[in-house]
């Protein structure tokens, strides 16, 4: 096995579209690390001609060590020994990088698994809609009846502003970790085609578009948004409007039954499928 470096954005698409890759191996998350001043690479692993696997590296010095962080990855795009990958991977990264892939490895863990939930918008509106719980489904035809329209807004720094300080501050009472709003900024001034913001009734959700998958990133509402289930018709609209786009996968991220109980019980009612990462290792 042997691996190559990526430069070319079209190229590193093409192959992280065959794995429907989450965010965080993405080329606009690289992007926005170096435009926060990290150094990211972009590796690609081949058995003969035959690409294997992908893994993007955002990395930084911790003291005079270069340290990696691969984060939902490496991701491995046809059959093979991940052990095998992993090792070539090796040979192209820091000597100190931390990864989180699908497949646990035998080493030592540095956290514990996390899972996301995620949607597969290849199916019709029909099965979508029958794979909403029934109280999701039931707020959405409520949300419905009030004829509440769904509004796709552009997505600048001062539109922003509400839904970045609406997460800072759950951030900051330690109902969940996320990437902090500050790095949705710098994913902003990189690649803002990616933003698709949706706004009913005094409620928002911002979701980013990244090939053939898109991620929710964060959401806000108020008593008034909430009275109107507007969060259950925007992710609903949501879906259906990147689903036009030809968008297949729609990752709604990690949830927390125990520190934000309301956002897991949306999540999961929505009747996407668990993906559970391994916990971070040395690799």
């Amino acid at each position: 096995m042997h691996v190559e470096h990526i430069t070319d954005e079209s190229d590193w698409c093409a192959l992280t579209d065959r794995a429907h890759a989450p965010l965080a191996q993405r080329w606009l998350y690289g992007a926005g690390a170096q435009a926060v001043g990290r150094n990211v690479h972009r590796v690609l692993v081949l058995d003969g001609d035959r690409a294997i696997a992908v893994a993007q590296a955002v990395c930084r010095k911790i003291g005079p060590l270069p340290m990696g962080l691969v984060t939902q990855g490496p991701l491995f795009i046809a059959p093979c020994d991940p052990r095998r990958a992993v090792r070539a991977l090796r040979r192209a990264l820091p000597r100190l990088t931390v990864m989180t892939p699908s497949t646990q490895m035998r080493r030592l863990s540095l956290s514990a698994p996390t899972a996301t939930l995620v949607l597969d918008l290849t199916q019709n509106e029909e099965a979508l809609r029958a794979g909403l719980n029934a109280k999701w489904r039931n707020a959405l035809k409520v949300a419905q009846t009030h004829r509440i329209k769904v509004a796709q807004i552009t997505a600048t720094k001062a539109a922003l502003t509400p839904l970045l300080q609406a997460e800072k501050l759950r951030q900051s009472h330690a109902q969940y970790r996320a990437v902090p709003p500050e790095f949705t900024l710098a994913l902003l001034s990189t690649t803002p085609r990616a933003f698709r913001l949706y706004e009913a009734a005094d409620a928002q959700m911002l979701f980013l578009r990244h090939g053939n998958t898109a991620t929710y990133q964060m959401g806000q509402t108020n008593a008034h948004g909430r009275a109107h289930n507007a969060h259950n018709l925007i992710l609903w609209e949501a879906m259906m409007r990147l689903r036009a786009e030809g968008v297949e996968r729609l990752d709604l991220g990690t949830f927390d039954a125990l520190k934000a109980p309301d956002l897991a019980r949306f999540k999961l009612r929505t009747g996407g499928a668990q993906v559970v990462w391994a916990p971070a290792q040395l690799m």
